[in-house]
């Protein structure tokens, strides 16, 4: 992993792992779609900052309307939808488990990789998938 990965694999590690116990607080007395809004307002508020601020306005006129489809599709089934129930998780449960819970979204991602883009199946991805699994019941063994 050369330095400006490792850099921002740092950053990205220690944004997301702040950013649960951010949202638990926040949520003690609203509604996860009230806290889900804000949230996105936040986040819109800080992206046009930053299109603004940097070359990336200029690259909204390159994109096709496929582009816009499919990244439509994630915003709702990921930004709202999945953000939705992991509120609605958040608020009722324990950050320490909904979090590694929710995270297993990779064995999902790596299913359907292999089934729709055709990416190959290795030993490595059957036993990361494996160890995924196993780590979800070794945090909720004997849990209630």
């Amino acid at each position: 992993m050369d330095q400006k990965t490792f850099i921002l694999w740092l950053i990205t590690l220690f944004c997301w792992g702040i950013s649960p116990t951010i949202e638990k607080v926040g949520l003690r007395k609203i509604e996860p779609l009230t806290g889900l809004f804000i949230r996105t307002l936040a986040a819109l508020l800080g992206i046009t900052l930053a299109i603004l601020l940097t070359s990336s306005f200029q690259t909204l006129k390159t994109v096709g309307k496929r582009d816009i489809l499919y990244l439509s599709l994630s915003g709702i089934t990921a930004g709202f939808l999945g953000m939705y129930f992991y509120f609605s998780l958040l608020k009722i449960h324990q950050a320490s488990q909904i979090v590694p819970l929710t995270a297993t979204y990779p064995l999902v991602a790596t299913f359907l990789a292999i089934l729709f883009l055709k990416e190959p199946l290795s030993l490595n991805k059957i036993l990361g998938s494996f160890f995924i699994a196993l780590g979800i019941y070794l945090l909720f063994k004997n849990s209630s």
